[in-house]
């Protein structure tokens, strides 16, 4: 091969490299940064690919695989261009395992075994007091009762409607909780998604109006609407292409960032953002990541910015999200003890049940989950509640049943149905910790709430309305604390006793009543021995019945 000839294909060869080394990195996109394990896996992808590029230069170059070299004087010397050839694969092979050495014993200093202090203080947990703290509830109008697979369902529903849009995008799966301010003053919790290109050939059609506007779930009312952008439509998302990827986009504004969670979010006007959390480790070079700035990019103009979570906008609602929330408890749990208790006695730690709910507090989004003992999964020891936005964390000593545990009471009292309960969320009734969620049919479609009581989850209820889940439950409470309900919750009624029975349940006995094709259920006390058959008795009640019919007795006289 001519010398030229030679020349022009090794730069050739090297252009080659360098183009394909390119389309790598702009189709993975690691961050360039020292702490991130997608940037040293690309490292390492780059050293194959330039060790390999010098045996086939050695190849272009030379004869015989490279393997000799020409000297000065025109003759080939074999043996000095092995021993060059040799000496740089020695060379590539002692940086490589330096390279492995040094990411080796970063990842061990990193690890929990030797920082479970620096694990354990990443968050400050305050002693709250659940009374003080969370306002007793006689309406939820602050909780997405809803969960996301639901939402889901009623959104997809609503682009149905919509002729101009169901054949060109879908809904995007990801609903992000969000606060949004109402007309009134007062935040709301809704569920956001933004819509998405049905595929690539829908993108090219539709990539210069860009996306047209969001669905906005009512995870309360269970309703959804899309939300119709007027000004500028949605040109950066998940489903674009090229230089409007959502992520290739944030990528090239900040090379460098390790991005945690992105969410789609929009702003009291409607506005539709994109906020993505930049992680940073605070053990080493791997360990304890937390979150250390929020970026959010502008969904129709990319414009991008840059905050501390203490100086987030107030209306950003996730920045930490609820798995980084409750990681971040379980390391708190585990390890403050140090890393050899957490590994076998164990003494004194705590983690996060294995989901978490939502609560709207203010304007802002908090985590809600259980706290349980490592010893017992099958009751709590409280709970957590933590601001999405700021990442602060409470702690309620509140024991009782966990949320799988009550899910499964709801689920219960509804077997014949096979409804399936949402996660719950806790709420304040009377002074009482209580869980309230929803329940489900087979295809996702919200059917009746439920509420159990924390501490005794033998207490449970279920309706059709929130209102009447309310008052079934205080009867319920009124029943097994002996407490009185207002009289404006009671209704009275005199009737003729036909039939008594005694029914132990759980331990209790409890008295059926039969009067005129009604029944009545009241706990037992020694004032109905003097009950018979064909007396006549007053008795009041919450004005609602259970699913079987059953009229809940909450007192009575002779």
């Amino acid at each position: 091969m001519k010398k030229s000839t030679r020349t022009a294909a090794i730069l050739a060869y090297i252009a080659a490299v360098l183009i394909f080394l390119g389309i790598v990195y702009y189709v993975t996109l690691p961050p360039l940064s020292i702490y991130s394990g997608a940037f040293w896996t690309f490292f390492f992808f780059v050293d194959a690919v330039v060790f390999v590029s010098f045996l086939v230069i050695g190849t272009l170059s030379g004869k015989l695989f490279g393997t000799f070299m020409r000297l000065p004087s025109g003759h080939i010397d074999f043996q000095s261009g092995v021993l060059k050839r040799l000496g740089f694969v020695k060379v590539q092979a002692v940086l490589t395992l330096l390279v492995v050495a040094f990411l080796f014993l970063g990842s061990l200093v990193s690890s929990e075994m030797f920082r479970a202090k620096t694990y354990s203080s990443l968050i400050t947990v305050e002693n709250a007091d659940f009374a003080s703290d969370i306002a007793e509830t006689e309406y939820v109008s602050d909780i997405a009762l809803m969960d996301s697979a639901s939402a889901r369902i009623i959104g997809a529903r609503t682009l149905g409607t919509l002729s101009d849009l169901v054949s060109q995008y879908n809904v995007a799966n990801a609903y992000t909780q969000i606060a949004m301010m109402e007309p009134g003053g007062t935040a709301a919790p809704y569920k956001v998604a933004p819509l998405e290109y049905a595929s690539f050939f829908k993108w090219l059609t539709n990539s210069k109006s860009g996306i047209p506007g969001y669905v906005k779930v009512d995870p309360v009312r269970f309703d959804a609407e899309f939300v119709r952008l007027t000004g500028d439509y949605i040109k950066y998302s998940d489903s674009a292409y090229f230089g409007k990827d959502l992520m290739r986009a944030l990528r090239f504004a900040y090379p460098t960032a390790i991005f945690g969670s992105v969410y789609f979010e929009v702003d009291d006007n409607g506005h539709p953002y994109w906020i993505a959390s930049v992680m940073k480790p605070n053990a080493g070079l791997f360990g304890a990541f937390d979150v250390d700035s929020v970026v959010t990019l502008d969904a129709c103009t990319g414009e991008t910015a840059q905050y501390t979570p203490a100086e987030s906008p107030d209306w950003i609602d996730i920045v930490y999200s609820g798995n980084l929330i409750c990681q971040k408890y379980d390391w708190h749990g585990m390890l403050r003890g140090g890393y050899i208790n957490s590994a076998f006695s164990q003494t004194d730690c705590v983690v996060t049940t294995d989901d978490f709910g939502y609560k709207i507090i203010g304007n802002d989004v908090y985590i809600f989950t259980g706290v349980t003992s490592t010893s017992n999964d099958e009751a709590n020891i409280g709970f957590i509640l933590a601001n999405s936005r700021t990442g602060d964390y409470k702690y309620y000593a509140v024991p009782g049943a966990e949320e799988y545990s009550a899910m499964s009471a709801a689920e219960g009292a509804v077997q014949q149905y096979s409804y399936r309960a949402s996660f719950p969320t806790l709420i304040n009734v009377d002074g009482e910790a209580t869980y309230i969620m929803v329940l489900k049919d087979a295809s996702g479609i919200v059917k009746m709430y439920s509420m159990v009581n924390v501490r005794n989850y033998n207490i449970v209820v279920t309706s059709d309305t929130q209102d009447d889940v309310f008052r079934k439950y205080k009867t319920a409470l009124s029943q097994s604390t002996g407490s009185a309900l207002s009289d404006d919750l009671l209704a009275e009624e005199t009737i003729m006793v036909d039939e008594l029975l005694y029914i132990t349940q759980s331990g209790e006995t409890v008295v059926y009543i039969k009067s005129a094709g009604s029944v009545y259920r009241l706990n037992f006390s020694e004032d109905i021995l003097f009950v018979d058959e064909g007396d006549s008795i007053t008795v009041w009640y919450a004005d609602a019945a259970d699913l079987d019919g059953v009229i809940p007795v909450v007192k009575f006289e002779r």
